[in-house]
């Protein structure tokens, strides 16, 4: 007869470390599962806003939100027609359109059957104090999408934490970012709450 001798305190270190194990894995799995999850439910959200893929397509393409210039889509064609560098200047005068957010963008339908998007990005990303934004879920981004049509004012999009599209208003001009683009467009100018 052979006996073997086991230390309880051994045994019970090698059990701790493998329900450690074990829960290091379903938190990375729950995690993965998560942030599909969000994914999914952004692009769930912008489908039922719109009805136009492209432009689905565009904002939801990682790929697009990490390229480093700014665009400029066209929402009828369903495709990008400029793209120019982006400057620190021009991040700055989109940035303040940010911080002149006033409401979120009420309507339905916030996107025009024609105009244009642009979106510019931030590198780094920007952090925002504005109350509305982190009300909304939005405390930092990477880009700022902005909504040009000739028949409504300029609409911001940005997408927050999970990736979700949020809409604003904003009391500020854009001419300055169509000047820099060299982008000849007719919009809307801004109108009072009541009139949206």
């Amino acid at each position: 007869m052979f006996f073997i001798s086991i230390n309880k305190k051994v045994v019970g270190l090698v059990v701790f470390a493998i329900v450690l194990c074990l829960i290091a894995i379903c938190a990375y799995s729950l995690s993965v599962i998560s942030d599909t999850k969000n994914k999914y439910e952004s692009v769930i959200s912008i489908t039922r806003m719109f009805d136009d893929t492209h432009f689905i397509a565009y904002v939801a393409d990682e790929s697009v939100q990490n390229k480093k210039k700014i665009e400029v889509f066209d929402i009828a064609k369903g495709e990008v027609i400029l793209t120019k560098s982006v400057n620190q200047d021009i991040q700055n005068e989109v940035f303040n359109y940010v911080k002149t957010v006033k409401e979120i963008y009420a309507k339905v339908m916030p996107f025009p059957e024609k105009g244009y998007v642009i979106r510019v990005p931030f590198d780094p990303p920007r952090t925002t104090d504005v109350k509305l934004l982190n009300d909304t879920g939005i405390k930092d981004f990477d880009a700022v999408f902005i909504i040009l049509s000739d028949k409504e004012a300029p609409i911001l999009l940005i997408l927050d934490n999970n990736l979700r599209p949020v809409f604003y208003l904003f009391n500020a001009g854009v001419d300055p970012l169509l000047e820099y683009l060299d982008l000849k467009v007719e919009y809307a100018t801004m109108m009072s709450t009541q009139e949206l």
